[in-house]
């Protein structure tokens, strides 16, 4: 695990090394370089596989090729007992050199061979080519920047704003972050910075760069397999996937909410391993109410590993705003960010490397909105005089909670979409924020620079599509397809290795997922119970009542600090004023949805959040052009009052 950087068509060996420094977060054990006439490649290394001799860049016999990679390929060692039979001879124990010898064989279908997470960049000088590859499901990031004939690289934006002097907002990615929340590939919010999409290869060669995918994922739903038959295939697959993350010459911990999906996870590392260590993160006091510690608590002393948990005192975060904005480099849209974070940097005091659930929810329908599909069909067989004349004057009255309850504001999203094809209704389920609402949050000159203002177009394309396939394996186009790597593996990635952790996903081996997300849609889903055949075979390694728990989430109380003791920051680093300066967003539109929120109309926690992250984005990156944010604080910031706001969360105890 570590990060990569470099460039081609140009020199500059001084550039290279401050590339490399800006992400000495994600290797913080040693580095490496490779320079040459008009290529550079460096590296940041986390040492987990083959300590002794695993050093990068790594090279062929002759030296002709060279790597940098960032990730775990799982099936190294089968992988280099067939290249030795080959002839191939390798110089070290670890999984990089796979990387060389498979190119050397298979040429630029090497990373079809690959199983793991991964970002690649290899130097073919015989060819002069530059080939730089990602991982199929997207659990690795890698971005590039073409200037002409010349292409820079790196595992994270700030590498390549080392050498980016002049930087303007992308529009049509501030359209897009707002209607979801995220940015898809290639697209980031930087005008020119593109990032690599899961399961794409780039080749640069004669000064042009070419990207085609080199994987994709299985659509057709399969009709030859009896639920007990799959219920069999996936335990044996769900096994192997853990056993294959498990490969490591340093200790593997693992998180755990106390969830399905963690707690699966944590289930079969007991089968390979005699221990394991258990991390969780919670609140105390009057954020209490976001707790699930007593559940993880519970499976820990079940399973029997050696636990630790976190409590964070009831104080709210904003402190850490800037550190987690230049660990992401972008706007994001999670405020749970912070709790990875502080997760991250707690379980790495005990272990290099901790496994997590992270892409349960995608491939097996864990989502409410899931079953909300299902219960559409339901709630349309009601009398219409019912459901408008008493359910919805009910729910739109019920005020939208920022205490831990959801209720109300999942019922008034579904009862908004319930006049609506199951397209549609889906669309405004994940979307950040309503059509309506987005448009008014736009600033008019953003709008005059894109071809799509509403920004959901591209979901749009996944969901309404007349293709001849079930609209819940649409759903699954969208979810992991988009939402699971630019969502919730890219803030995986940048809180863990903020901390140099790395997190492995089981649940995001693209074996499973292939196996998983062909099966028939009523094995995930049965009714309204999400996970159908995940909770099914779950019961053999744990207990029936967490396997059947009511999905909870993993949350934050920032919603209720916005109404409390961020309220002044709120309402000041918002304020019309300053949200003008800044052009992005319409200060009246910022204003209304503040207003709505502060007044216990809507909540707006998640949206609030997320137009704090696209202010603070401008006015770190664009308007003071950072190129380290390291020592970055909340009183740098613009709008910010100049002092500092709130401490960070005070650990109450950490209890092993």
């Amino acid at each position: 695990m570590c990060g990569i950087t470099g460039y081609v068509g140009f020199n500059d060996e001084t550039l290279l090394r401050r590339m490399c420094q800006s992400i000495v977060h994600r290797g913080p054990d040693e580095d490496g370089y490779y320079v040459a006439d008009g290529v550079g490649l460096a590296m940041r290394r986390l040492s987990i596989i083959d300590l002794d001799t695993g050093r990068q860049p790594v090279a062929n016999e002759d030296g002709t090729v060279r790597v940098v990679f960032n990730g775990e390929i799982y099936n190294y060692e089968s992988l280099t007992k067939e290249l030795k039979s080959r002839g191939h001879q390798f110089a070290t124990a670890g999984d990089t050199e796979t990387i060389v010898h498979l190119y050397e064989e298979h040429g630029l279908d090497f990373a079809k061979h690959l199983r793991g997470m991964f970002a690649v960049a290899l130097w073919d000088s015989k060819r002069r080519r530059l080939v730089l590859a990602r991982d199929r499901i997207g659990e690795k990031p890698l971005y590039y920047y073409v200037h002409g004939q010349q292409l820079i690289f790196g595992s994270e934006p700030k590498t390549i704003l080392q050498w980016l002097k002049k930087r303007s907002v992308n529009p049509q990615a501030v359209c897009q972050f707002l209607a979801a929340g995220y940015v898809p590939a290639p697209r980031t919010f930087f005008a020119g910075m593109n990032k690599l999409g899961p399961g794409e290869i780039l080749t640069w060669e004669d000064g042009r760069a070419e990207v085609r995918r080199y994987w994709r994922r299985t659509r057709d739903e399969r009709s030859d397999i009896t639920f007990p038959e799959a219920c069999d295939q996936l335990s044996d697959r769900l096994s192997e996937s853990v056993r294959l993350c498990l490969k490591s010459d340093v200790e593997v911990g693992a998180f755990l909410s106390g969830g399905l999906d963690s707690s699966v996870m944590v289930a079969l590392m007991r089968e390979h391993e005699a221990n394991v260590q258990t991390f969780a993160v919670g609140y105390e006091g009057l954020a209490a109410g976001f707790n699930e510690l007593h559940y993880a608590k519970k499976v820990a002393s079940d399973l029997g590993t050696t636990h630790h948990e976190l409590i964070l005192g009831p104080v709210s975060s904003i402190e850490l705003l800037p550190k987690i904005l230049w660990h992401y480099d972008e706007p994001h849209g999670e405020p749970t960010s912070v709790l990875v974070y502080l997760l991250s940097r707690f379980t790495r005091e005990h272990v290099k490397v901790a496994v997590g659930g992270t892409g349960g929810d995608e491939i097996f329908y864990g989502y409410p909105r899931h079953a909300g599909i299902r219960m559409l069909q339901y709630y349309r067989l009601m009398p219409a005089w019912f459901r408008k004349g008493i359910v919805e004057r009910i729910i739109a009255r019920w005020p939208e909670s920022t205490k831990g309850s959801r209720f109300a504001k999942r019922a008034k999203r579904f009862i908004g979409g319930s006049a609506h094809p199951p397209s549609e209704a889906y669309l405004g389920w994940v979307s950040l924020l309503g059509a309506e609402t987005r448009a008014s949050l736009v600033a008019g000159t953003m709008c005059e620079h894109v071809d799509d203002p509403a920004g959901d177009g591209f979901l749009r394309d996944l969901l309404c599509n007349d293709d001849n396939r079930g609209f819940m394996h649409k759903i699954t186009d969208v979810d992991v397809g988009g939402y699971l790597p630019e969502y919730q593996l890219a803030y995986m990635d940048r809180m863990s290795m903020a901390c140099g952790l790395e997190v492995r996903a089981p649940l995001c081996d693209y074996e499973l997922v292939n196996f998983v997300t062909s099966l028939p849609a009523q094995y995930r889903i049965k009714g309204t119970r999400t996970k159908h055949i995940f909770k099914t075979v779950a019961k053999q390694w744990i207990n029936k009542d967490i396997a059947e728990r009511k999905k909870v989430g993993f949350d934050s109380p920032i919603g209720q600090w916005f109404k409390d003791e961020l309220r002044s920051f709120v309402t000041g680093f918002l304020s019309e004023e300053h949200v003008a300066r800044t052009g992005i967003l319409n200060p009246q539109g910022v204003s209304r949805v503040v207003g709505d929120h502060l007044a216990g109309r809507r909540d707006y926690s998640l949206q609030l959040w997320s137009l704090i992250a696209i202010e603070a984005w401008h006015r770190m990156y664009i308007e003071d052009a950072i190129t380290d944010g390291s020592e970055y604080s909340l009183s740098d910031l613009r709008g910010a009052g100049g002092k500092k706001q709130n401490s960070v969360p005070a650990v109450a105890s950490a209890l092993t």
